[in-house]
């Protein structure tokens, strides 16, 4: 399916990159099926975006939602032509706000992340998963993966009611330990943890910094 969907070349140039959380990678795909819709939250320059997209086959939609303009500029570039990627260049949060966000000095501008309603730089749109659910604009997914530097636990409050919906098999997340402690919140692991567990997900840690969240796969 990812050679009938023009694939496979876009994984080699990305491979590399995901070699440091290859468990993690390959816990997320497992509960990925053909036909599934998913969302990547933070989805950069695409490498997970393409991956799932293979996964979830013609039948199935990746919903990609990358904040940062330079790097949804290189994020729609690498998923040209994959008729089951849909992108969407805003961030999810607890609340429909505008924010700040500050673009990474990285190479893949991995770094990017939001910085508040006070601080100084791009101006995003940000919305709640519950809200873009409710108003057709993302289908309600079956796996979710999230990597939004600092505020994965806001994007989660965001899903509101939808994070107990029993089709919502699998939540992926890297926990970025030093930003949220920077934030003078060192409880969001904990309470991220917490919040699953409430939804009758069960917890595993692949790696130091990635939890996977499992209802059933």
């Amino acid at each position: 399916m990812g050679r009938a969907l023009g694939l496979n070349a876009r994984f080699a140039s990305v491979l590399p990159w995901a070699a440091t959380e290859r468990g993690y990678q390959k816990a997320l795909e497992h509960c990925v099926q053909e036909g599934d819709f998913v969302w990547d939250v933070g989805a950069n320059v695409g490498h997970y975006s393409l991956l799932l997209a293979g996964k979830v086959g013609a039948d199935g939609r990746v919903f990609a939602f990358e904040p940062s303009p330079t790097n949804f500029s290189r994020l729609k570039k690498a998923c040209k032509g994959v008729i089951n990627v849909q992108l969407l260049e805003m961030g999810l949060g607890e609340v429909n706000d505008s924010l700040s966000f500050q673009q990474g000095t990285d190479d893949l501008g991995a770094t990017s992340r939001d910085i508040g309603s006070e601080g100084v730089g791009i101006l995003i749109d940000v919305r709640t998963a519950e809200s873009l659910i409710k108003a057709g604009e993302a289908l309600m997914p079956n796996a979710v993966k999230i990597d939004v530097e600092g505020f994965e636990y806001e994007v989660l409050k965001g899903f509101g009611p939808y994070l107990g919906d029993r089709s919502l098999r699998v939540i992926g997340i890297e926990v970025h330990f030093s930003i949220v402690k920077s934030r003078g919140l060192p409880q969001v692991p904990a309470l991220i943890e917490r919040l699953l567990e409430l939804h009758g997900f069960k917890m595993s840690w692949p790696d130091f910094s990635h939890i996977i969240g499992i209802r059933s796969c």
